[in-house]
């Protein structure tokens, strides 16, 4: 098979000083060619003829590559890419070995996005992929789905490390000559070594002899490079040069390589040609943890690794007191090259790859719409015509009935929602109805419009008064009956499609701004994403802002919780959230958890703010149920731990399987006989284990949490942040949650909280806090002080705060 290998120089010639790129090249055509392959190299002379094989731009590239006529191109650069043809029959390969991006990051910070951008077109013409580790093939995972490579069938990235025939035992000997290390290269804006060359400075050996650094200094070839830092007092500098000699001096001088510098987010990636030649002359290397090479070293016991510059003195001292370990670090080196490092085996993937090489699938791409001003037919244009003179109609009708009828001016806030706010006994509903009471303690009038087509609720200074909708308005759209039977007859989960019922029900639309005008609404509050869908055009009619509240991400939770989710609802659900979200003003997000999936799954930035559920301090000031053990039969002596929620809601069932399962039977064989209280509404028909009491919906869920002993919350799925850690906070009883649990609430484990995921280590803090009141009110009373800086005013003030930024 014949591979024309196409470089950024010539090929390496061991009397002149060569790069790092040059000596890749060689490695690959040297494997390439040993397993019986025909190598072709040509390099990129850009400004003058550079020989027979070279070329100086596109044209000249594309004609050799006619007249060679390869079975496959290896690129040697990623760069070279921008001059290869984009349509070609021929498999293309690209060496990208190292992460130029990120030199580029200290380089030159303002070229970046370009580059990558570039990066991005230049990969869409690659079939596989070269890289020199693992961290460097993550690295390039999306780039290369952003250039339109499908990644679903083979893989086409494969990890070829850097590799080189062993050249043999050091010639010196350490005891008679002395210790002599060698770092160098070029010093690029990425590779600051100066802390660690400082460190070096003065060392002697166990004889007393000065330890010598050779430093090799230089500047890039090509350009590009920095000028050399001055190298440490102890040791000499020795210019860059051939690389013949440069291997001579490491041969028959030196004794130990150095690859010492900051850790940055290039040398992470890094794969490094310096450590190879110091290993492949059986030089053991002292190097950073960081380093992906530094797993080998380790494993092969080829040398030390450091985390520190402080730590190189104490290092040397062990080393120089002992040749024989040094000696054996020496052998280990070069029995890493013979076993990994290699050509023939280092370069398996690609050989593997070369028997039967192939392009690479690429991705449908679909081309965008072309934007343009466009007339709709005839029939369309008369309804949207009707459409805005019926705008128009309304913002008049409704304006005369704020002027006969009176009105809040311009403060109020309505509340577009579920329906089942009462009883209030279910997380949402609480978060709701608080809200809108704590906005109404700041004086603006706030007015709850649900799927009840009869009233409205009006909330002024905490007090909630339900209002009557007028006769009239219930005949402005279907009748309920009709709209509910066509919506629940949608393609939407039966579960949650309540939650979407405004995108079928347009009486939403009528009843906001009846409502907004009887308050003077400024703000319409969506609860839900669907709930956007008639708060937009009311906006228009009452001069308003939107603003989406999300007590989670919606459709996550929808996949997390309904198995039989195909892919494409999925994908339906989450294309109406996010379009809903950036259709307005702001988005509210419980925690900064659910703002970061947003913000990566496509809503603008700008408009999410993080604002978490707040806690009624005033509830809690009630004591606790003295009878809650005698309603269900509970000793007096035994532990009672409690959990509450909606009990309808998948994961807090599976909390109560845990319990059944897990929790209660481990601390049976502890000695204890404890009882759980599962308090929330819409509980199951029977209970999963003798000693899990189930309360259903209570008036008021604190005194039942005061009864309790422990809040245990092994919750296991679900978003959002957990309001019932914040009122187990508020109840003042010591908690122990998951992580997923307390989700979206800053919580630090062992103060306020004790965190754990693992059941056993659950079982035993439970025993362990109802063994030690102490500690168990040392974390309850730290966790109240969390609590009392979420009261639901002061949670409406940042809302306020908020909307008067819109």
């Amino acid at each position: 098979m014949k591979i024309l290998m196409i470089a950024q120089e010539p090929p390496m010639a061991p009397d002149q000083v060569v790069t790092g790129n040059a000596l890749r090249a060689a490695q690959l055509s040297d494997a390439i060619s040993g397993a019986g392959h025909t190598v072709t190299h040509l390099w990129h002379a850009p400004e003058a003829r550079g020989g027979e094989g070279s070329f100086a731009n596109r044209d000249e590239l594309r004609s050799l590559l006619t007249r060679h006529a390869a079975d496959v191109h290896l690129v040697n650069f990623w760069e070279l890419l921008g001059l290869m043809p984009f349509d070609s029959d021929v498999p293309l390969v690209l060496d990208f070995i190292a992460p130029r991006p990120l030199e580029q990051l200290f380089q030159d910070p303002a070229q970046v996005q370009n580059d990558l951008a570039r990066l991005e077109t230049h990969l869409s013409r690659a079939d596989l992929v070269l890289v020199g580790n693992e961290y460097q093939k993550q690295l390039l995972l999306l780039p290369l789905l952003g250039a339109g490579i499908d990644l679903r069938g083979d893989d086409i990235i494969e990890v070829v490390p850097l590799a080189a025939q062993a050249a043999g035992s050091p010639k010196s000997d350490p005891v008679t000559d002395g210790w002599t290390l060698v770092s160098g290269g070029v010093d690029w804006p990425w590779r600051r070594s100066q802390r660690y060359l400082d460190a070096l400075h003065g060392l002697h050996d166990g004889q007393g002899r000065e330890i010598t650094l050779v430093q090799f200094g230089g500047d890039y070839r090509h350009g590009g490079g920095r000028r050399k830092q001055p190298p440490a007092e102890a040791g000499g500098t020795l210019p860059l040069q051939s690389y013949a000699s440069y291997c001579g001096v490491l041969g028959t001088q030196a004794h130990i390589g150095l690859e010492l510098a900051e850790e940055n987010i290039e040398r992470r990636h890094s794969q490094s040609f310096r450590s190879l030649d110091f290993l492949r002359h059986g030089l053991p290397l002292i190097c950073n943890r960081y380093l992906p090479i530094a797993a080998q070293i380790e494993r092969y016991d080829a040398g030390w690794l450091v985390d520190d510059p402080q730590e190189l003195p104490a290092l040397l001292e062990s080393i120089t007191a002992s040749a024989d370990a040094w000696r054996l670090k020496s052998a280990n080196a070069l029995r890493l090259m013979a076993e990994q490092l290699n050509p023939r085996s280092a370069c398996q993937p690609l050989l593997r790859w070369l028997d039967s090489p192939r392009k690479a699938r690429r991705l449908p791409w679909k081309p965008p719409a072309v934007a343009q001003l466009a007339d709709p037919p005839p029939l369309r244009r008369a309804r949207r015509m009707l459409g805005l003179a019926g705008m128009a109609v309304r913002r008049r009708l409704f304006s005369l009935q704020k002027k006969w009828f009176g009105g809040h001016k311009d403060k109020g806030i309505v509340v577009v929602t579920r329906g089942d706010l009462f009883p209030t006994d279910h997380g949402a509903a609480v978060k709701i109805v608080e809200t809108a009471r704590g906005l109404s303690r700041h004086g603006h009038p706030v007015a709850l419009v649900t799927d009840d087509r009869r009233y409205w609720w009006r909330v002024e200074n905490g007090v909630i008064t339900r209002q009557r909708i007028p006769l009239w308005l219930r005949f402005t759209t279907w009748p309920a009956v009709w709209v509910k039977a066509k919506h629940y007859t949608r393609d939407i989960p039966e579960s949650n499609a309540f939650l979407y019922l405004p995108m079928t029900d347009g009486s939403f639309f009528w009843r906001t701004i009846y409502a907004g005008r009887k308050i003077g609404a400024h703000i319409i509050q969506a609860e839900f994403p669907a709930y956007v869908r008639p708060s937009i055009p009311a906006s228009h009619v009452l001069d308003a802002r939107v603003v989406l509240v999300e007590h989670n991400v919606e459709y996550a939770r929808i996949r997390a919780q309904v198995p039989e989710l195909t892919e494409e609802q999925y994908q339906r659900y989450k294309a109406i959230e996010i379009d809903l979200a950036n259709q307005c003003d702001a988005v509210i997000c419980v925690s900064d958890n659910d703002r970061q999936q947003l913000a990566s799954d496509g809503v603008a930035l700008g408009r999410l703010h993080t604002i978490p559920h707040g806690v009624d301090l005033e509830q809690f000031e009630q004591p606790a149920l003295k009878t809650a053990r005698q309603q269900f039969e509970i000793p007096a002596d035994a532990p009672l731990l409690v959990y509450h929620g909606t009990f309808s809601y998948p994961p807090n069932l599976e909390a109560l399987d845990v319990f059944a399962h897990e929790l209660l039977p481990r601390l049976d064989n502890m000695g204890l006989e404890c009882h759980v209280l599962a308090v929330g509404r819409e509980p199951p028909d029977a209970s999963p284990h003798t000693r899990i009491h189930l309360t259903g919906s209570v008036e008021q869920v604190a005194p039942w949490l005061k009864a309790a002993d422990i809040a245990v919350v092994p919750l296991m799925e679900g978003g959002g942040t957990r309001m019932k850690i914040i009122d187990c906070f508020a109840a003042g009883i010591p908690c122990i949650s998951t992580s997923k649990g307390i989700e979206g609430i800053p919580a630090v484990s062992g103060r306020h909280a004790l965190i754990i995921d693992d059941w056993n280590e659950m079982a035993e803090a439970i025993r362990a806090l109802l063994a030690n009141p102490d500690k168990a009110k040392l974390l309850s009373d730290a966790a109240s002080e969390m609590a009392a800086a979420l009261d639901w005013k002061a949670i409406a003030r940042r809302y306020l705060d908020l909307f008067a930024r819109l």
